[in-house]
């Protein structure tokens, strides 16, 4: 890794760090999920349903990942729960509501660990504060061009 100077660093397009941070975290991400066959969208479905006591309707896991997360591709949300059906994670109840199956439970635990180890390979040698430090300068460009600051 090439080593700036600080007056580099302040001369240098936060657009670029910030696509260049997300492209490579969350490549690093999708290939870690890639190894239990699930994507994001798998992910967020078996995270979200898994809390729910009484399950979801397929319109209404959709509705409520996208709310949560509007920068998702609302259109592989479908995709993605027709496959974890195909492979009996999940199961509509009497009502037609999605439950996670034992099957699902498992890898929603095995993904939780993955997702637990993921993160802490991405912040080893990032201390809380200086994660605390950037995230809150980010918010705060955020703001001055006018956008959503706010995280769900």
């Amino acid at each position: 890794m090439k080593n700036y100077t600080d007056a580099e660093l302040a001369a240098q397009p936060v657009g670029y760090w910030t696509r260049a941070a997300n492209t490579t975290v969350v490549g690093y991400i999708s290939s870690r999920l890639g190894e239990l066959d699930v994507t994001q969208h798998h992910w967020w479905t078996l995270a979200h349903l898994g809390q729910s006591d009484k399950g979801l309707t397929r319109e209404e896991t959709i509705a409520l990942i996208v709310r949560i997360r509007p920068y998702v591709d609302h259109t592989k949300m479908a995709p993605a729960i027709d496959d974890l059906l195909a492979r009996e994670m999940l199961a509509p109840d009497a009502e037609g509501r999605l439950q996670l199956t034992d099957a699902g439970v498992q890898l929603r635990d095995r993904v939780k660990v993955l997702q637990i180890d993921s993160r802490t390979h991405i912040h080893a040698g990032v201390d809380d504060k200086d994660y605390v430090n950037a995230v809150k300068v980010l918010r705060r460009m955020i703001g001055n061009v006018g956008g959503d600051a706010d995280y769900d």
